[in-house]
């Protein structure tokens, strides 16, 4: 199978509907604005977390494309926002604000991405079936 070129991932995600477009640039924002609170160790890991999953979805995307399993990059934020809801209530001020929002976010992100994955799968179990 023929590998993408990852940076291909932002031509096609111009190419969605515009609230998708609008939804990943602000998901993108949303973790890099974990740079502000930089003396938070959890800030840390949010940032290093968010690049990870990055590298995960271009390398979903080089196999994939742009298709319904890219959900499967945001993986790490399931620990990820166990550990952040666990952390909300000792965080002072703005960073507390944040955390709250960052969550709130991951969580309506999780469930897009859990929808989009199971409909990946049943539709790919489906093919599979009528292929046979």
């Amino acid at each position: 199978m023929k590998m993408r070129n990852p940076f291909r991932f932002f031509t096609e995600l111009m190419q969605q509907p515009i609230w998708i477009s609008l939804w990943v640039v602000f998901l993108m924002i949303i973790n890099v604005a974990s740079i502000l609170f930089w003396n938070e160790p959890l800030a840390k890991v949010i940032f290093v977390t968010f690049m990870l999953s990055a590298i995960f979805m271009m390398g979903l995307y080089s196999r994939f494309g742009f298709e319904k399993i890219l959900g499967m990059g945001h993986v790490l934020w399931i620990p990820l926002l166990v550990y952040v809801l666990m952390e909300v209530q000792a965080a002072n001020d703005a960073f507390k604000i944040y955390l709250i929002i960052l969550s709130v976010t991951f969580v309506v992100s999780l469930v897009f991405d859990i929808v989009d994955v199971w409909k990946y799968f049943t539709c790919r179990k489906k093919n599979l079936l009528t292929a046979s």
